[in-house]
């Protein structure tokens, strides 16, 4: 009986897959933060380009700040999720820019499975 705490201790410390598959929580509540951040971006899309920019901004740093805390491998499994997302509202907005109609709308399919899944991953 004596040993079964340092049986249990070496077993925690050979099985580092166990806390790389979880996520930290201080890598989550930076990842939320970060998501609300591009959720507000995609949101500025209507409004004016300085509005949108600067909520571009804000999620950047965001994600920057969030990046700098995933540790795990599951914080970088969510933290790629963020930047794929962050990355087809920064797509979304160049097309709609560079459309030649003004009334034709680019397709939101990529961004809003992106939104999903980062969603899925923070909720």
């Amino acid at each position: 009986m004596a040993l079964a705490p340092l049986i249990y201790y070496g077993a925690v410390q050979l099985a580092p897959a166990g806390r790389a598959a979880t996520v930290s929580s201080g890598f989550h509540q930076l990842g939320k933060v970060a998501l609300l951040k591009i959720e507000s971006a995609q949101d500025g899309f209507s409004e004016s380009d300085d509005v949108f920019n600067q909520r571009l901004a804000e999620a950047d740093r965001s994600l920057a700040v969030a990046g700098a805390a995933a540790h795990t491998a599951a914080d970088q499994r969510d933290y790629t999720r963020l930047v794929t997302y962050l990355h087809a509202v920064k797509q979304d907005h160049l097309l709609m820019q560079t459309a030649i109609d003004p009334s034709q709308q680019p397709d939101h399919e990529q961004t809003n499975s992106a939104r999903q899944s980062a969603e899925s991953a923070f909720q």
